[in-house]
């Protein structure tokens, strides 16, 4: 029957009996048809809605997955970089300090990997000791400037004195005209270049290094940093001196121990 109607449908003309019959199906079908989409779609939509959030959750995981792997490749490629402006600066300043030393020196470089728990103290403990070649009283710098000495050594570490410790005294001149002081650290992790002579030219911004005189364990020209602020009392026999350090000790991270 079904081949038969199909055969007639496509033999006859637009207006046969079968198209009609057609029509008229479709003007009956086409109301319910209506009235069962009208009464599905609520289910339809639900249902989608359903898949698309179950959709959305899964790509929200997915692109929470791909932030989190960015994010810890952006911090590892910043600490990275970090290091490596850290690195460049201690070569600098072993290029910049290398002629003057004696031969026969060696630099270490060192990671701090501790701090003075207590604010009466300003040390920092560095990875490097004697079974590196670390001594006792031995310079330590970064890239910035001077940051203190070896106070204490192990096989393996080393503690070290910051400049802004109240027993840390440099011998320290200022530049250009090379007036000559005692830098001097403070409780309060200041410093200061005491015993200037009231004679002398000191201005604010002039820079502060090391002096060194015989007998010194620091070596000529190592930057400390610029003069703060410049006091002087008509019954003082020296000026009050007040220097900005060029050393972050706040971010203190990669030292140089310069062996002697």
């Amino acid at each position: 029957m079904s081949v038969g109607l199909l055969t007639v449908y496509f033999r006859e003309a637009e207006g046969g009996f079968v198209h009609r019959a057609q029509d008229r199906g479709l003007s009956v079908l086409a109301p319910l048809q209506t009235g069962t989409a009208r009464a599905v779609q609520p289910f339809r939509d639900g249902w989608n809605w359903v898949g698309d959030l179950f959709n959305a959750k899964s790509e929200n995981a997915r692109l929470k997955k791909e932030v989190d792997a960015l994010r810890a490749g952006v911090a590892e490629a910043q600490a990275t970089q970090a290091e490596n402006d850290q690195l460049r600066a201690l070569m600098q300043i072993r290029q910049q300090v290398a002629s003057i030393y004696p031969k026969g020196l060696r630099f270490v470089t060192a990671r701090v990997i501790a701090r003075s728990t207590t604010a009466w103290y300003s040390t920092v403990t560095v990875d490097a000791g004697s079974g590196q070649g670390v001594g006792k009283y031995d310079a330590v710098v970064n890239g910035q400037g001077l940051v203190g000495r070896v106070t204490s050594v192990t096989t393996d570490a080393a503690e070290v004195t910051l400049i802004t410790d109240q027993s840390s005294f440099v011998d320290a001149v200022v530049l250009p005209d090379r007036a000559r002081g005692l830098l001097a650290g403070s409780v309060t992790g200041d410093i200061s270049l005491q015993y200037v002579d009231k004679s002398a030219k000191v201005e604010q911004g002039q820079f502060v290094v090391t002096s060194g005189m015989k007998g010194s364990i620091f070596i000529p020209g190592i930057p400390i940093g610029t003069i703060e602020s410049v006091a002087q009392q008509e019954v003082e026999l020296y000026q009050s001196v007040s220097v900005r350090p060029f050393v972050d000790f706040r971010t203190l991270d990669l030292v140089m121990v310069v062996e002697r």
